[in-house]
């Protein structure tokens, strides 16, 4: 029998521990990741007949073909080889999710200390760039949000790795640092992320809210409102005036996010109800060769957005669910919906023991939900990472299914 569960944990540490290296040097892991988890899933349905338990990952696939079908044949934004490499980005979050889900690997206590050594080399890594040059910083990291994702990454496999999902005293003060490192990025979503994971891996219990007192329960509601006020400077600059200090109605055409997302809405208005299609708005395949939808809509000469110059269409993943329309902005919200009545399966069925990958579970799904409305996280190492880790803990609240035996061992 194919021991996938062992390659499936193996190339989880591997992609770990490329989390800081596939910024600058190693560019293809996110896609080498992708494409294996892929070949992972065909080999095991070959050799050990696995069909059944990959069938959402077949749906998925069958959905992500349509919308290709779609855009090659009715809507006419960009060449079929940039469609089909539209395809592949979009996929990419998902196929590590689901083969995960559906292998439910189990991590060795020797892979568990050695994701805890990679833990503490990126974190320490990260903290260090935030005090580094501007160029030597951005030669390693990208962008200043890159290393609080990657902080909290590091903190919640770090408590994943724990023992039998128990924090120690050192665990606690060790989490603590590593997310409290990534408050250095500065980036308003972090501070929501921060608080999220303080939250749930500390002061989370099935019956949270009912066992509060009241002025826990009054300060559960005012730590997020805090959160959204020390954020709202960041949040009135991008979105509303820029540089000026009052909200001018025309200023929306010189700021890239704010333009993408109000385009957004009328590209799932006006090309109901399967959208635009693949290739054709937001997404890094709309760049080259450059999507006739800009031109369509006028904002090809926004700076940041112009054909010279597409720094900022990735700039957020949201506005590219214009190009599935509103079937697919439904189907987006099943998919988390899903996940979430996974997780919850998985703290009724051992509210104690399952109480950890419970709260890593919920910290994944909201900070990759936080993460999206501006950035492409989701689809990058770090987000690959992360739903592997959710595939991994989602799992758990799934019967296992048999699989018919196989002459071959490998």
């Amino acid at each position: 029998m194919l021991r996938i569960d062992r390659i499936c944990t193996s190339l989880f540490i591997l992609a770990f521990a490329l989390l800081i290296p596939s910024v600058k040097i190693a560019t293809f892991t996110d896609e080498l990741i992708a494409g294996l988890m892929g070949v992972i899933a065909v080999a095991d349905c070959i050799v050990n007949h696995a069909w059944r338990r990959y069938t959402l990952l077949w749906i998925i696939v069958a959905v992500m073909t349509f919308y290709a079908a779609y855009s090659i044949i009715f809507v006419h934004f960009n060449t079929p080889g940039a469609i089909v490499t539209d395809w592949i980005i979009q996929l990419k979050p998902y196929v590590p999710f689901v083969v995960f889900l559906a292998v439910k690997p189990s991590f060795s206590g020797k892979q568990k200390q050695w994701l805890r050594y990679i833990a503490i080399v990126n974190a320490s890594v990260c903290t260090i760039s935030f005090f580094m040059p501007k160029e030597p910083f951005q030669l390693i990291m990208g962008h200043i949000s890159y290393p609080g994702m990657v902080l909290l990454l590091c903190a919640v496999v770090y408590a994943f790795t724990s023992d039998n999902n128990r924090l120690s005293q050192k665990d606690i003060l060790i989490i603590i640092a590593m997310l409290s490192a990534g408050l250095l990025c500065g980036r308003s979503k972090y501070y929501g992320e921060f608080i999220i994971s303080i939250f749930f891996l500390f002061f989370y219990t099935r019956y949270a809210l009912s066992d509060m007192s009241l002025k826990r329960k009054i300060l559960i509601f005012v730590i997020p409102l805090l959160v959204v006020a020390a954020g709202w400077g960041k949040f009135r600059y991008y979105f509303l005036t820029g540089e000026s200090t009052a909200y001018d109605p025309e200023v929306l055409e010189s700021y890239a996010r704010p333009v993408l997302y109000a385009t957004g809405a009328l590209v799932l208005t006006d090309y109901l109800p399967f959208g635009s299609g693949l290739a054709s708005f937001c997404s890094w395949a709309s760049t080259d060769p450059y999507s006739s939808l800009y031109h369509e809509y006028g904002i090809s000469s926004v700076y940041g957005l112009s054909p010279s110059q597409p720094f900022f269409i990735c700039d957020a993943f949201y506005p590219s669910l214009a190009q599935f329309g509103i079937v697919g902005v439904i189907l987006f919200a099943i998919f988390w919906i899903y996940v979430l009545v996974l997780l919850r399966r998985l703290i009724r069925k051992q509210p104690v023991s399952n109480r950890l990958p419970f709260a890593i579970g919920y910290i994944i799904t909201f900070s990759l939900l936080i993460e999206s409305i501006a950035s492409t996280t989701i689809v990058q190492t770090s987000g690959m990472c992360a739903m592997m880790l959710l595939g991994a803990i989602c799992s758990e609240s799934r019967p296992t299914q048999q699989i018919k035996p196989h002459h071959n061992e490998y």
